[in-house]
């Protein structure tokens, strides 16, 4: 289908712009909750299933003794005092 330069063209096109605009924004409207609530909900479940396994991590390492061979890799604190 072929259509001819024209204002009836130009209005139909113009008509068309518009409707699908308000059409997508309407979805938005109604999407975007259902799709951020869905997020949330699963973002939830994902720091429950973290904090349940840290915890049960932490209950059986309760009873063994944490070595503590932290090396300083800052290096060596040298105190010195202005030259003036």
């Amino acid at each position: 289908m072929i259509f001819e330069a024209g204002p009836v063209t130009f209005l139909r096109t113009i008509f068309i712009i518009v409707l699908v605009y308000y059409g997508v924004k309407f979805l938005f409207k109604i999407l975007f909750p259902i799709i951020v609530k869905s997020f949330m909900k699963w973002q939830q479940g994902k720091f429950q299933q973290a904090q349940s396994q840290n915890a049960s991590q932490n209950n059986t390492s309760k009873g063994e003794k944490k070595s503590s061979t932290k090396k300083d890799t800052l290096g060596e604190y040298v105190d010195y005092e202005d030259v003036e």
